[in-house]
């Protein structure tokens, strides 16, 4: 396979993608202490945060042991030059550790070329994804504005732990230290392309993911061996691929869905946000793809948006695919301003939702589930493309502050079975991840850990959940001595 074209036309259409897709924003009440704490640190960050040994509230389970790492945009301001976006953002990396009954943490901005090069020049100097700065370098590819700040990727086997953006390539970073290593070269043919914030692991170890290119009509598919070698790589046609943040695989396909947000500008476009368009007289498209041979099957349903999935796998000659659908993904988009408060809500709320597809037949059903206001989904890491009922989310309730964006609630679902921790006022609750008790565990044994800031004291906090009874509250609590910024996504990595 060759990737020269496609490569080249990622660089150009590197404008509609230069800050990845995230999830939702968080932006602050108008009173100015909560925006002085909502990014503690908006600024230069000199040296890592590290907490030392913390004080546990509650009963730290003695199995649980190993690292929760988390990633988010931190950094938007440096030398008077500052970005408002949510996706723009220098990536800071988390390190929570619970090792010996001790709880502590770590955390870095990641010195990617872009955070070097600015750092150097003493203030911010690349366009990002809703904001454009004058006099802006040149670019030599989509790395050179690489942030690394949307979600981690964990090989055990080999110790290795990769930050990811989405419009460029997987960061190396060291798991003990959090140092940046440079970027991964997963092949000559595939160095400096879109690799995706959401990559795979299969229950085998292998790792399946994808590259978007804006304005190409393809994605870039990567199959990763469990010992982290390329496999394959290939590039199929892929219609309304200008925004992909998510996809699922079963034990058979893969899944993609392309949501009818196109993007119209031309490389170099100052705004790329601006630049989207809804057309939702469009279907979505539904790519199934085969694993074996990258064959396509193409279905339609509706038109939604979408950010994360959950989960997918094959039933009875069906497909199965649950995700959360976001029927105003671009009204979302342009509201994720983190200096202004939150000044309406949504039409349409983010829905839980079920889609079955029938190769077969070539029909497909979606139907929305009981659970709205969602987002986040997380399963069993070792189920990906196996039948899962469990999944935890976090959810907005109806007494969250209304000038606050975001969720202040963690929720479970198994089965019919919903159990829910609302964290109270002041509080905003980031993604919880699953952690069973083991690899072979049923679902819903192990537990749930998630962070959350209290912005009237702001600091922020991990909690720990027993995953069968979250609505109990949780087990375990620590207390950071600070703020952190609000991050995207994390992975729990086990001693």
């Amino acid at each position: 396979m060759t990737f020269t074209l496609n490569r080249r036309a990622a660089l150009a259409a590197l404008g509609a993608a230069a800050a990845g897709v995230a999830g939702f924003s968080h932006a602050a009440p108008p009173d100015q202490a909560w925006r002085s704490s909502y990014t503690p640190h908006n600024g230069p960050l000199k040296a890592a945060l590290d907490s030392g040994p913390l004080r546990v509230k509650g009963r730290w389970p003695a199995a649980l042991q190993g690292t929760l790492y988390r990633v988010g945009p931190a950094r938007r301001e440096l030398g008077g030059v500052s970005m408002n976006h949510w996706f723009d953002g220098d990536g800071m990396l988390q390190a929570f550790r619970f090792e010996g009954g001790k709880v502590s943490h770590r955390g870095a901005l990641l010195a990617t070329p872009k955070q070097q090069a600015e750092e150097a020049a003493g203030r911010l100097l690349y366009s990002g994804f809703a904001q454009v700065l004058p006099d802006a370098p040149p670019l030599m590819g989509p790395d050179t504005l690489n942030p690394a700040n949307i979600n981690l990727l964990s090989l055990p086997a080999r110790r290795e732990l990769f930050a990811l953006w989405e419009a460029g390539s997987a960061l190396a970073v060291d798991p003990d230290s959090l140092q940046a290593k440079g970027f991964k070269v997963w092949s000559p043919d595939t160095k400096g392309a879109p690799f995706s914030a959401h990559p795979r692991v299969a229950p085998d170890g292998s790792v399946w993911s994808f590259g978007y290119m804006p304005g190409t009509g393809s994605l870039l598919l990567y199959e990763i061996s469990p010992a982290g070698q390329l496999r394959r790589q290939q590039v199929i046609a892929a219609p309304q691929a200008d925004m992909v943040h998510d996809f699922a695989i079963t034990e058979k396909h893969l899944v993609f869905l392309l949501m009818p947000l196109l993007f119209s500008g031309a490389p170099g476009n100052s705004d790329r946000l601006s630049h989207y368009r809804w057309e939702g007289q469009s279907p979505l498209v539904v790519l199934l793809v085969d694993k074996a041979d990258f064959k396509l099957q193409r279905f339609e349903l509706p038109a939604t948006g979408v950010f994360h999935l959950a989960n997918a796998w094959e039933q009875g000659g069906t497909v199965q695919v649950r995700f959360v659908a976001q029927p105003d993904i671009l009204g979302a988009m342009r509201k994720m301003q983190v200096d202004q408060p939150r000044q309406t809500g949504y039409a349409q709320q983010p829905r839980w939702t079920q889609m079955t597809l029938n190769p077969a037949t070539g029909q497909a059903q979606m139907q929305a589930l009981d659970a709205s206001g969602v987002e986040f989904p997380r399963i069993h890491p070792a189920r990906n493309g196996l039948p899962t009922q469990f999944t935890t989310l976090v959810a907005r309730s109806r007494g969250m502050d209304t000038r606050v964006e975001g969720f202040d609630s963690v929720l479970t679902l198994h089965g019919d079975r919903q159990q829910r921790h609302g964290y109270g006022d002041g509080w905003i609750a980031e993604e919880h991840v699953y952690v069973p008790a083991s690899r072979t565990a049923p679902e819903g044994r192990g537990w749930v850990l998630g962070t959350a800031y209290h912005w009237p004291s702001e600091r922020t906090a991990l909690s720990v959940f027993d995953a069968a009874a979250v609505n109990a509250g949780p087990v375990a609590r620590v207390m950071l001595p600070y703020g952190l910024p609000l991050g995207l996504h994390g992975q729990f990595v086990a001693a």
